[in-house]
């Protein structure tokens, strides 16, 4: 059975916690940094050479190198509707404002 405690001890036993939980959140690491952590400039070097040599040979590695550079194209999206819509606007004028 958990004790039961006062408001001030259950504030003060919040506010540790979400300290602690600031703090964790600072501690974690990004993929990004972990990866930047372990590959050298010479892996990178390698990585990007293998890259385009296989995009050369049309495979889906062309689709990666491009999307990394930025320059994914954007893909279409398409709507349909079978009903069409309605919009009902009611306006007031003083008249109808007063009741």
């Amino acid at each position: 059975m958990r004790p039961a405690w006062s408001p001030e001890e259950a504030r003060e036993m919040q506010k540790r916690s979400a300290q602690k939980r600031s703090q964790n959140i600072k501690e974690r690491k990004t993929l990004q940094q972990r990866i930047l952590e372990r590959v050298s400039e010479d892996d990178f070097d390698a990585m990007i050479d293998n890259l385009a040599k296989r995009a050369k040979k049309y495979d889906r590695s062309f689709e990666t190198l491009r999307d990394t550079i930025g320059e994914m194209p954007t893909k279409p999206v398409q709507i349909s509707q079978e009903e069409p819509f309605k919009i009902e606007i009611e306006t007031l004028n003083e008249d109808t404002k007063n009741g």
